[in-house]
């Protein structure tokens, strides 16, 4: 660097600094909120969701905080440390979520487990104390009449509690955790359809080589294709899942007498039906980091990805145009800060929605 281009980068930091410390001097905020740096923040311990939050701040006459430059950022950080609040910064329901996660990694263990057995036993003739075969089919019978047919005895087929998604499949009879309810039956074909009874089946790792099999016609299916799409992890009792190119359904928890089934039909199907089965463990660390809502923003849904969010009322991107927004989070772990994105993670905590701590921001009322 020469003298001259020196002497000017000194000149302008002088300047900006000296800006910098003016308006630091003479913010002025409104009732509720604090000054911190040349901004005002209102900072809220009690754990809300994504909507609450932005509808809190609203009221208090402002907004969630505007991600518009680093220095901000850094200043929020500070303060929160300075003041004690980082360890105040606790997730609602944390324990439950937690325990949550935990059942989920035991149902996928023993599906591994009983897939390996499968694999190593699958011409011996299984228990049916865990595993629920199809009724045997009459020598005359209806061919449309068939799936129906199949309905084991413990297991009826009537009317769903899902509005609009026609029959169901129900329990007469308490049934165990980790009951295999049998294999799901269809036509097999390469061609993929509009089904919603279609379950993919790929036979490579690349994920190249697929079949599907499809339990469309009640003709050429069993009982299994009356078990209807979860919304929630409450309403899920049966965890689906591909051995040996074969789909297996399995009961993942006590089913009592009169419940309905229901499983998860996959990532592409929820998206039709309007839910997204996501964990937040699965993206956050809920044991040993802390978290707290700064902001958020929408999706564009023609390109599928997020753009950047002023999140003031006056922006085109605002929530009242969106209606799947991202929450933006702070997260501090061992001595170090992390933005990060929060999903919908609402199949897991409920309508309410992810529940943390967050900030308020307005813009300053004058500065003299």
């Amino acid at each position: 660097m020469t003298q001259q281009s020196s002497a000017l980068y000194i000149f302008i930091v002088t300047i900006v600094t000296s800006v910098f410390t003016i308006n630091v001097a003479n913010v002025k905020c409104k009732a509720g909120f604090e000054n911190v740096g040349q901004w005002c923040f209102s900072f809220y311990l009690v754990s809300k969701s994504l909507s609450d939050s932005i509808e809190i701040c609203t009221k208090a006459g402002g907004n969630m905080v505007l991600m518009d430059e680093y220095r901000k950022i850094e200043m929020l950080r500070k303060h929160m440390k300075e003041k004690g609040l980082i360890h105040k910064l606790t997730v609602k329901n944390r324990e439950a979520l937690i325990k949550s996660y935990q059942e989920i990694r035991e149902v996928t263990t023993y599906q591994e487990n009983y897939c390996n057995t499968y694999k190593t036993n699958r011409l011996f003739k299984p228990a049916e104390e865990f595993y629920i075969p199809n009724a045997k089919l009459p020598i005359n019978f209806n061919g449309n009449g068939r799936a129906r047919l199949t309905t084991p005895s413990g297991f009826f087929i009537a009317k769903s509690s899902i509005p609009s998604a026609g029959y169901g499949a129900w329990t007469k009879t308490r049934v165990r955790k980790y009951t295999v309810l049998g294999e799901y039956e269809g036509e097999e074909h390469k061609i993929e359809g509009n089904s919603p009874y279609s379950w993919v089946i790929y036979e490579d790792k690349k994920k190249e080589k697929r079949h599907f099999i499809d339990a469309f016609s009640p003709a050429k299916s069993n009982w299994l294709r009356y078990i209807n799409c979860a919304r929630n992890v409450w309403e899920e009792n049966v965890y689906s899942f591909v051995c040996d190119n074969l789909v297996f359904y399995m009961t993942t928890k006590e089913v009592e007498p009169n419940t309905e089934l229901l499983t998860w039909y996959g990532r592409n199907d929820g998206l039709m039906l309007g839910i997204t089965k996501l964990h937040p463990a699965s993206e956050l660390d809920l044991n040993s980091t802390f978290y707290i809502r700064l902001s958020y923003m929408p999706q564009d849904f023609k390109k599928n990805d997020l753009k950047y969010h002023q999140n003031w009322f006056s922006n085109k991107h605002d929530i009242k145009d969106n209606k799947i927004q991202y929450g933006i989070l702070d997260s501090y772990h061992d001595g170090a800060w992390k933005i990060q994105r929060e999903n919908n993670y609402t199949y897991y905590t409920g309508e309410d929605g992810f529940s943390v701590p967050f900030v308020c921001e307005h813009q300053p009322l004058d500065v003299k």
